[in-house]
Order: C-alpha cells, then sequence, then structure tokens
C-alpha cells in the first residue's frame, strides 16, 4: 500500500463588505493562497457580473473587476491591491471588515481614499464617505502598511535609527524616540524573530538560525512609526 503525503495548502484572507444604512450590501474577498498568482487565475478568481440590482464591489487585476482574487504567497505587506465599486444610487457607504483569517489576524489593513487623500486602518472600523451614482474604479487601494508614514518625519527617523551586524550579533540603537517592537523576517516573508514591549533606545540580537542571509529587520517606535532596514546576516 502506498502512501501519497499530503499537500498543505496555505491560506490568508479577508472578505471585505460595501454597505450603506438603507440595506445595500455587496462583499468581496481577497485571499493570499497557495499555488495562487498575481495574474488572473481561473482556480482562484471570481469575476463580479454586477448581479446585484444597488451596488458592485470588487478588486481590480487586469482589468477584471473580481468579487473573489486570488493572489501568490508568500505575502508581502508592501503589496497594493486596487478596490473597485459600483453604485445605482447615491449617498453615504461604508467598507469594513467582515472576516479574516490567517496572518489577517494580526496583520493592519488600510483602505485609501484618493479622492480625500486619507488612509483607514480597517482594523479600527469601517471607512465612511459619500458618493455619487456611477462607477468607480479608481478611487479606492487596499494598503497592508501605514503610507501616511511616507513623509518628511519618517525620513528623520529612518536617519536616527542605526542596525548593524557585528559577529552574528544584530544590534539596534534608536537614538530619538524609543524601541517598541522589533521583527526580522528573511526575503521569502517569513519572520524568523519577534520581541515586543522592548522599551528602549537600543536592542541586541543574537543566536538566530540564518547565516549568509539577507534580513529584513522590522522596528516600530512607541510613536507608531516603523523603520525596516535590510542588512546581511
Amino acid at each position: 500500500m502506498t502512501s501519497k503525503k499530503e499537500s498543505v495548502l496555505e491560506k490568508h484572507r479577508i472578505w471585505l463588505n460595501l454597505t450603506n444604512t438603507q440595506g445595500a450590501f455587496k462583499q468581496m474577498l481577497l485571499g493570499y493562497v497557495t499555488n495562487a498568482t498575481n495574474g488572473y487565475d481561473n482556480s482562484y478568481d471570481g469575476e463580479s457580473f454586477d448581479g446585484n440590482t444597488f451596488v458592485d464591489f470588487y478588486t481590480v487585476n487586469d482589468d477584471k473587476n473580481l468579487t473573489i482574487q486570488g493572489r501568490a504567497l508568500p505575502f508581502d505587506e508592501n503589496d497594493v491591491v486596487p478596490i473597485g465599486f459600483s453604485s445605482t444610487i447615491e449617498g453615504v457607504f461604508s467598507i469594513g471588515i467582515d472576516e479574516v483569517d490567517g496572518l489577517f489576524a494580526s496583520q493592519n489593513v488600510f483602505l485609501e481614499d484618493k479622492n480625500t487623500n486619507s488612509l483607514k486602518n480597517l482594523k479600527e472600523g469601517a471607512y465612511t464617505f459619500t458618493t455619487q451614482s456611477g462607477t468607480y474604479n479608481d478611487r479606492f487601494v487596499l494598503h497592508f502598511t501605514d503610507r501616511t508614514l511616507a513623509t518628511d518625519s519618517f525620513a528623520e527617523f529612518d536617519t536616527t535609527i542605526v542596525v548593524s551586524n557585528k559577529n552574528k550579533v544584530i544590534k539596534i540603537d534608536s537614538s530619538v524616540e524609543l524601541i517598541n517592537k522589533v521583527q526580522v523576517y528573511d526575503l521569502l516573508g517569513r519572520k524568523i524573530y519577534e520581541k515586543i514591549n522592548i522599551d528602549a533606545n537600543e536592542l541586541s540580537l543574537s543566536n538566530l538560525v540564518m547565516k549568509n542571509q539577507v534580513l529584513l529587520v522590522k522596528i516600530v517606535l512607541q510613536n507608531g512609526q516603523n523603520v525596516t532596514k535590510k542588512i546581511i546576516y
């Protein structure tokens, strides 16, 4: 009798709802799933055929409107996903999280509104906006990092944090703000180290089970800003 090794399906998914107070509702699904690609996949992607009478809600990929979109692993927090919607009615709507699984249980999800030049962390609550009737495929973008940190103040913190590696000891120095959390990832996006509640201006890491690899060191400061540095370990 032969045994067949069971394949492991990795999936990290988020369901988003578009709603209004009058009962309009449409849901879309975005998932980072084993064997999916960032292009169109018949096995993982589902097109929207605008079957809802009042609203439609979807991600936009390869000029297709997808109510279900699978994207490639490993998950990259710098990924950007355009969001589109259409409505036959005008007024106030909300976009919010219905359900999550996998890494999205802890991963922040930001919705950028290009019309208002604003960014909303959907983990903190739904985003409410006003719209006219019509189709809008260029208004919203989904991010997984806080784009508001890409400012002059962010650049200032970037220069005041030094990450060095000497004799396989990674040293992190923050000369201005206290360090709250440090995470270390390999280039495949796998987390290999995490320390929280540091509350200090410096931290030393040693005995990482890695060698001769490029690592990404993410430093989260107590004021909420974060800086990622690349080193060879």
